[in-house]
């Protein structure tokens, strides 16, 4: 990790040397691999994330354990999916030993017309842009504490996914008892959480649609199902506890973990229990499955 680091570090400090152009970097210059599928990290990658401080010095993970996943989706336009013949490509950076999940869950998205708005990473985002939270831009890893808190966030274990902000917004209350929507545009649009509404078109990009197929994946936990904060855009892998046990492990024996979990979790929804709630049947099995050997 040390070394990495060294490597990267001085990557910038040539980068730097030339009137710094990572600072000109927009997602306008996003350009994913043509074929769908699992890469590296490259060095460029990884010192615009390290310029971006989307890695920090104290980040729970480097570059060395990120992958970036590469594949094709339905667009989301003006509320509405995109035809056949508007594909387009993103990339989610993630963590290595989740990266074959998931492909596998974006592809399955795909297959069903799910549509989203974009999906670039975020260090292709500057520091202001971010702030602006308006951003409807499906994303992965970010090295960045818990939204009001001091504990890494999920995301900066490369483990959490966030889909289309704007249909699928974060809410919480703040100590004045306010109620706070991220992002500000989706108040009036999808705080109602109907997908039909009488007189009304029908709504698109929701996460309550595919709930099912990322828990299918891997990623059970779902922020809709949250008391506070609510968070209809997030989908994570498991407990905190089975997070940072499955990223201490070397690669290896992460691989071999993550497959057992996925596994049991398919295992578990199939013997399903004495209730038909999907949201306890989630929360149910990722208890049980989660705990450490």
């Amino acid at each position: 990790m040390f070394y990495l680091y060294i490597i990267v570090f001085a990557t910038f400090g040539l980068i730097a040397c030339t009137k710094d152009p990572l600072s000109r970097i927009t997602e306008k210059d996003f350009r994913p691999e043509s074929e769908a599928g699992i890469y590296d990290i490259s060095e460029e990658e990884c010192a615009l994330m390290v310029y971006r401080k989307i890695i920090i010095k104290e980040s729970p993970i480097g570059c060395e354990r990120l992958k970036k996943v590469v594949f094709e989706f339905y667009p989301l336009t003006d509320g509405q999916p995109g035809g056949a013949e508007s594909e387009n490509k993103g990339a989610l950076i993630v963590l290595d030993v989740v990266a074959d999940s998931v492909l596998a869950l974006f592809d399955e998205l795909y297959q069903r017309q799910f549509p989203i708005k974009s999906a670039i990473p975020i260090e292709y985002f500057s520091q202001q842009e971010r702030k602006t939270e308006d951003m409807n831009n499906s994303l992965a890893f970010d090295s960045r504490p818990i939204t009001g808190g001091s504990k890494w966030s999920e995301h900066a274990y490369g483990v959490a996914i966030d889909i289309n902000p704007l249909q699928n917004p974060y809410l919480y209350i703040d100590q004045s008892s306010k109620a706070i929507v991220v992002p500000k545009d989706a108040k009036e649009g999808y705080l109602n959480r109907a997908k039909y509404r009488v007189g009304k078109p029908v709504r698109v990009g929701m996460s309550e649609d595919v709930t099912t197929v990322f828990a299918k994946h891997g990623f059970a936990v779902w922020g809709g199902d949250w008391n506070v904060p609510i968070d209809y855009m997030h989908f994570q892998v498991g407990t905190r506890q089975f997070i940072e046990h499955l990223v201490a492990l070397p690669v290896e024996e992460a691989n071999a973990l993550f497959s057992r979990y996925v596994k049991r979790l398919n295992q578990c929804f199939q013997k399903k229990g004495p209730t038909d709630n999907a949201a306890l049947l989630r929360k149910s099995c990722v208890e049980q499955v989660s705990k450490i050997d």
